[in-house]
């Protein structure tokens, strides 16, 4: 079966509260489990919200955290609620049951440091347990990349992070480019993929969910060793 039928296969503990019932069916989720729930980990993927930007270049990091969250399967609240700016849905991960929360942030891209920030500071979580996933158009089409921490490199979601929790989060940076000679960024990554990209988008997120999911299994060094 492999590694990641293994890890899907063992994902979630079974009947603990907040996360699904004594059956292990995941629950609807409410803003009581959400307030009282002790994440180790925020995986947060940004974007806009609304459904004019569904299926740009901009929104890969919501494509990705909802791709994640599907491959989880019934472990997973059956949905989101808002809470801290952010559609927020938890789970508990991995053959311990590591508590993560998976967010995205109704702030728009360029003000998504306000959500991270809330969520951080309710729950807790140093910058060092905040995952971001971001699209990239520097990176080419479907390419993963892992980072410890460091530079925004241009992008304003990172900016905007950055400037709420510091700069020393991990994040995975997933390949929209490149950008076409004499494009406008701003045209190209709020526009829609070609059709001729869509299958190698479609690979790209599901691979970068299986990445994340490999993440919070193993670490961000090991992903860095095995993605990058």
């Amino acid at each position: 079966m492999g590694f990641l039928g293994g890890l899907f296969g063992r994902l979630f503990v079974r009947g603990k509260p907040g996360v699904s019932g004594a059956s292990g069916v995941a629950g609807i989720g409410c803003i009581g489990d959400i307030k009282r729930f002790k994440p180790e980990l925020l995986i947060i993927g940004l974007g806009n919200p609304g459904s004019k930007y569904d299926g740009t270049r901009h929104n890969v990091g919501f494509d990705v955290a909802d791709k994640y969250c599907n491959l989880l399967g019934g472990g997973v609240v059956a949905a989101p609620v808002e809470y801290c700016e952010a559609m927020c849905r938890t789970a508990l991960s991995g053959v311990v049951g590591k508590p993560v929360l998976v967010a995205k942030p109704l702030t728009y891209m360029n003000l998504s440091g306000d959500a991270v920030g809330a969520l951080a500071r309710k729950y807790g979580v140093g910058a060092d347990r905040c995952l971001i996933i971001v699209d990239d158009f520097q990176i080419p089409l479907g390419k993963l990349r892992f980072r410890k921490g460091g530079s925004s490199g241009g992008h304003n979601g990172l900016k905007s992070v950055s400037a709420a929790i510091g700069a020393e989060y991990p994040r995975l940076r997933v390949g929209i480019g490149p950008l076409p000679l004499g494009a406008s960024v701003v045209d190209f990554v709020l526009g829609g993929f070609e059709e001729c990209e869509r299958e190698e988008v479609a690979k790209a997120v599901k691979a970068a969910a299986e990445a994340v999911a490999f993440m919070v299994e193993s670490g961000i060094d090991a992903a860095m060793n095995r993605y990058n």
